[in-house]
């Protein structure tokens, strides 16, 4: 018995299932969980407000479509808003989320590295090191960092990248002038390693005073004890090293600085109770205004840069995601950009049209969302802006595979030809090459055989002239339209 047909579209019960969830305020769908422990950080997104006025409802409607896209962005799970990075600050001696998660991507980099994924490796470092360097105060062992600095320069080495090798094997051998090439590098980075280390020993050493805020706190240089502040270290190794310091009652600090060779730098820790990245500030309401004029009026120009880049500065965000409703008829669109601070470009979304009322909005709300997410998984995508100018990136088609060249056939060496005769159109008028042989040696002296008369091959040539000239007719009509050409290829 055949079911009753729905009395709901598919496409009406998207829409409905979308206009729930975002009432809701819940996912229908629970994102996928990350895959691994050692994830990278999400990038952070800042989204200028998408709220404006103008033709009659336009107020309210991009309201619910703002408020929608940041409903679904909040519980993304590739990307932070910048309204939830919040201030994390962390007890001296408490265990440091940063660090921790420093650790799980040492770990997970040298496995890939080790695995012959350099790409992967050098991603996963980074980030490791960028981690260690903001929570360096509660790093107990510098050793970590001078592991993560190796694993890097070889996987740089391995990319071919060796300048950048070099200044991370630089910084390995500064904070561990003992240290050796690891056996996990190749043999040519061993030795990229042994020379860059040999190099820079030879260079003059530097000095380091440091002094702590209260003083007399414990100082630690790249890992070693020396003493109470103030301290003077002589002979440091030239390029980047790592202090921390530390008392019971005041807290602790840490700083990554670099020493120069054959002068002293002094610097001063300040110790603190609780340590965490400083609070991301608002954006400039005045920088945002004129952010979003410049997208309404597609000026995405030096001047777009400059203005996204301060947004970006202010509230640490990684992305910078701008856009603009318009009406347009009967119905609204809305164009955004998003700017990467890192690769210093700017892309454009797909216009996105939406009718004036709530259904619309949401679906056209979820839509935005998603392409910021995959914006940010993959940038700059298929729409990088330069200039004033919507750039779409050529999309490479491999050339077509060139059909294979047959070798022509080595001519027929004929010893004696029968008399002349005229042949029929298109064959040749030597005779096939005889049949392979096999007879034993004595029966090769069978010169009065019967296939070896010239009559029989006459004879022959004239059958396959027939059969090849009535196979043309019968091909010609199996043609749509009686057909007026015919390949064919005869094999002897």
């Amino acid at each position: 018995m055949r079911a009753p047909e729905p009395s709901l579209s598919r496409a009406g019960l998207s829409s409905l299932l979308i206009v729930l969830q975002v009432l809701v305020g819940l996912p229908l769908i629970q994102p996928t969980e990350h895959a691994a422990q050692a994830q990278l950080p999400e990038p952070v997104v800042w989204i200028a407000p998408l709220k404006t006025q103008g033709a009659a409802g336009l107020g309210l409607l991009s309201e619910k479509l703002e408020e929608a896209v940041n409903n679904q962005l909040v519980r993304s799970a590739v990307l932070q808003l910048t309204q939830q990075m919040k201030g994390m600050t962390v007890a001296a001696g408490e265990s440091d989320p940063r660090v921790e998660q420093a650790e799980t991507l040492r770990v997970a980099g040298k496995e890939a590295f080790l695995g012959g994924r350099f790409d992967e490796a050098q991603r996963k470092l980074t980030a490791a090191l960028d981690l260690y360097n903001e929570g360096l105060a509660s790093v107990n062992k510098v050793e970590v960092i001078a592991e993560t600095l190796g694993y890097l320069g070889a996987a740089a080495a391995a990319l071919g990248f060796d300048a950048d090798a070099k200044d991370y094997f630089k910084r390995v051998v500064a904070l561990m002038p003992d240290a050796e090439a690891l056996d996990d590098y190749p043999p040519k980075t061993r030795k990229l390693f042994d020379k860059v280390k040999q190099k820079l020993l030879k260079k003059k050493k530097g000095v380091l005073k440091v002094m702590t805020v209260p003083d007399g706190a414990t100082v630690r240089i790249d890992g070693i004890d020396r003493g109470k502040a103030p301290v003077t270290v002589k002979d440091l190794v030239r390029g980047h090293h790592y202090v921390q310091a530390a008392d019971d009652e005041a807290g602790i600090a840490g700083m990554g600085i670099r020493v120069k060779g054959g002068g002293t730098r002094n610097i001063t820790l300040t110790l603190e109770k609780t340590i965490g990245p400083k609070a991301t500030q608002e954006a400039d309401p005045g920088i945002v205004a004129n952010l979003r004029r410049l997208a309404g009026e597609g000026k995405i120009t030096s001047e777009f840069r400059d203005q996204a880049e301060a947004i970006a500065s202010q509230t640490k965000a990684d992305y910078v995601v701008v856009g603009d409703i318009t009406p347009q008829g009967n119905n609204f669109v809305l164009r955004g950009y998003i700017y990467g601070v890192e690769q210093k470009q700017t892309a454009a979304f797909d216009e996105l049209r939406f009718r004036a009322d709530l259904a619309s909005v949401f679906v056209q709300a979820s839509a935005f969302a998603t392409a910021v997410e995959n914006a940010v998984k993959k940038f700059p995508f298929d729409k990088v802006v330069v200039g004033q100018i919507v750039v779409a990136a050529p999309v490479v088609t491999p050339p077509p595979t060139p059909p294979p060249v047959r070798e022509p056939p080595p001519p027929t060496v004929v010893a004696s030809a029968p008399p002349p005769r005229t042949p029929p159109p298109g064959l040749s008028t030597q005779p096939p090459p005889p049949p392979a042989r096999t007879r034993p040696p004595e029966d090769e002296d069978d010169d009065g055989a019967w296939y070896g008369q010239w009559w029989v091959w006459t004879l022959v040539g004239v059958a396959v002239a027939g059969g090849a000239v009535a196979g043309g007719y019968l091909l010609s009509q199996d043609e749509p339209g009686g057909g007026n050409s015919f390949d064919a290829e005869v094999r002897w």
